[in-house]
């Protein structure tokens, strides 16, 4: 028979934020698949794991490079999925754990589709994003009443960003670090500077919060870095 692959988020950093089904799921799985961008770098997401987990636990490293190459992307997939499957066929059970949330801009879900139509049995483990957590820090509401929300990956170029903030009353702009300067522009244009949040690593112990985004000129930012724009204020 074979095993079952589960999605698991972890949450945005700190370990008290996994939930109770993540923690159960990934005390009795046999296998815990990591997500790495390199093989000397660490698992942001099995270091979360680490501070809640209270079983021993095998480990299947899986190597996804930063990278905006299509194929890249689609080889560390195919790779991935091959090693996920072999486990699988053994009758062993796979917890594949992501940052936030699985079904939110998360590598899981590439490996989630592929697996599931080859006909293997899996569920999803919801997690709470980092821009929830982000905004529960902050203390600022995400969409009240009748506000429109808007999430937007920064990390790749969006080139109808100034359309998105005239059209939504609130806006989360996730993995900003890299187009920082551009974004700061189109704010100081639609005169949203101080309406911004910025929240970087949240919840763990080099955490930056500024509402003052002239502060972080010359700062290096995370790619773990998110904006919250909120019309209405942020304050």
């Amino acid at each position: 028979m074979r095993g079952k692959l589960y999605g698991v988020g972890v949450g945005p950093g700190d370990p008290e934020l996994m939930t109770l089904k993540a923690k159960r799921i990934l005390e009795q799985v046999d296998y815990i698949a990591i997500p790495k961008t390199s093989v000397e770098k660490p698992s942001q997401a099995l270091l979360i794991a680490e501070g809640i987990i209270e079983y021993k636990y095998e480990l299947l490293e899986l190597l996804f490079p930063m990278s905006f190459d299509d194929k890249v992307l689609i080889d560390s997939w195919t790779i991935a999925s091959t090693q996920i499957m072999e486990k699988l066929d053994l009758g062993k059970d796979v917890a594949f754990i992501t940052l936030g949330d699985p079904t939110v801009y998360s590598t899981y879900m590439y490996l989630h589709k592929f697996l599931k139509q080859e006909g293997y049995e899996t569920e999803i483990i919801p997690g709470i994003t980092s821009f929830c957590a982000s905004a529960a820090r902050v203390g600022v509401s995400l969409g009240e009443n009748k506000e429109t929300i808007a999430v937007i990956p920064s990390a790749y170029e969006c080139e109808n960003l100034g359309s998105i903030l005239s059209n939504f009353d609130n806006i989360v702009l996730m993995k900003v670090s890299n187009n920082l300067d551009k974004i700061k522009a189109e704010l100081k244009e639609k005169k949203l500077i101080d309406k911004t949040v910025l929240i970087s690593r949240c919840g763990l112990d080099d955490e930056i919060i500024e509402f003052d985004l002239d502060k972080l000129k010359d700062l290096k930012l995370s790619y773990f870095t998110t904006m919250i724009i909120k019309k209405s204020g942020v304050k």
